[in-house]
């Protein structure tokens, strides 16, 4: 299943109704995930053997490429292009006027399962941030402890602080009382990662992590709240 959200068109003028689609909440896989499906119950293969078979693969292609060689197969077609314009016939190619543009192509085996692909349409203001994981530097720990004064990462998705409204922000919610602390020093701002200056004020006790922002283009206020308990000590 492929979620996907509608947002203003900010590209034609003829119609002020219409609007643009965009894939949301996608899950992304790793090579970890897909070592593990290709070795699950009933494979044959290892995983040590299988990770070894596709480094060796894509470091072959890269050789290729080295050698100034194309590669295409069943699933993967590579191509070179050279872009920038020459004087005359007898111009050379030239690092500063001219670049050697390398071509990855999916072919149809898959691209073509897209057309198995169920869509649904969800509302963006029921998109919230997603909080997965927390990385406190101080302590090293992963959703245990917060250092005041160190850096914190946090990891999930629909993260980034896009500024619309001044209540956006990374917030400290005590569990003691009705005191919350806003994070004033962002340094990594993305959809799925946020690294920040954890408040050097907050108290020891408990805590918990609520992101604030707002949609692309968006003036309405999300949150969404870290339910894990984080201790200050």
């Amino acid at each position: 299943m492929l979620n996907y959200t509608l947002y203003d068109n900010y590209f034609t003028e003829d119609d002020p109704n219409d609007r643009l689609a965009r894939p949301v909440e996608v899950t992304r896989r790793t090579r970890e995930e897909l070592i593990e499906a290709i070795t699950g119950p009933g494979s044959i293969l290892k995983p040590t053997e299988t990770e070894a078979v596709i480094n060796n693969y894509w470091d072959t292609i890269a050789e290729y490429v080295r050698q100034g060689e194309a590669y295409s197969d069943d699933y993967v077609s590579v191509r070179f292009d050279i872009s920038g314009t020459f004087t005359d016939d007898e111009d050379r190619f030239d690092p500063n006027r001219h670049a050697l543009i390398v071509n990855v192509r999916l072919k149809d085996s898959v691209t073509d399962a897209a057309q198995d692909v169920s869509l649904r349409k969800v509302d963006s203001d029921q998109i919230v941030p997603q909080i997965d994981r927390v990385y406190d530097w101080g302590s090293t720990t992963i959703n245990e402890t917060l250092t005041p004064g160190d850096v914190l990462e946090i990891t999930g998705s629909h993260l980034k602080l896009n500024g619309t409204l001044e209540e956006e922000g990374v917030y400290f919610v005590s569990q003691s009382d009705d005191s919350e602390a806003k994070a004033e020093q962002v340094r990594t701002n993305e959809p799925k990662t946020l690294t920040l200056r954890i408040p050097g004020s907050l108290a020891a006790g408990s805590w918990r992590i609520e992101v604030r922002n707002t949609a692309y283009n968006s003036d309405t206020l999300r949150s969404g709240l870290f339910t894990t308990e984080l201790t200050v000590e």
